[in-house]
């Protein structure tokens, strides 16, 4: 059985280093569909919002297809109303369903066929999105 990337798979050493190494040291909290939603960010996040000459968008995406998969896609421009959090970042939950349950085009291409507006839908909003900026990427996760 292979546990490398599994839940159950135990962290890489250099992984824990670099997360102690480079914190999440500044936090605000905003509301998000009427729910508090934690916005962690590390000082090299916090140093490239700064060189930035407009705000990053982060749009947490809970992704219904085959499987349910929750993805954070960055952007310069959104036509999805954002909410900002400071100056320099706006973020946007949505919850979306696919276009098709090709395994094929979903590790692809991710297909976005429309967002859920159900009531169900609608009660879900993160808790926390945690932001940083490693080799010259942006990488974030977040938690329902």
């Amino acid at each position: 059985m292979d546990f490398r990337n599994s839940y159950f798979s135990i962290t890489s050493p250099v992984k824990i280093l670099d997360r102690w190494l480079n914190p999440y040291q500044y936090t605000e909290t905003v509301l998000l569909r009427e729910k508090k939603c934690h916005v962690n960010w590390t000082k090299r996040a916090n140093k490239a919002f700064k060189n930035r000459a407009q705000p990053l968008i982060a749009e947490m995406q809970l992704y219904f297809s085959c499987v349910i998969k929750k993805r954070v896609l960055f952007h310069s421009h959104s036509s999805v109303p954002s909410m900002p959090v400071n100056p320099h970042l706006d973020i946007i939950f949505r919850t979306v369903q696919s276009n098709a349950c090709s395994p094929e085009e979903f590790a692809s291409n991710h297909p976005v066929k429309q967002d859920f507006n159900s009531q169900a839908a609608r009660q879900m909003h993160p808790s926390q999105l945690n932001i940083d900026f490693k080799n010259q990427q942006w990488v974030a996760s977040f938690s329902i």
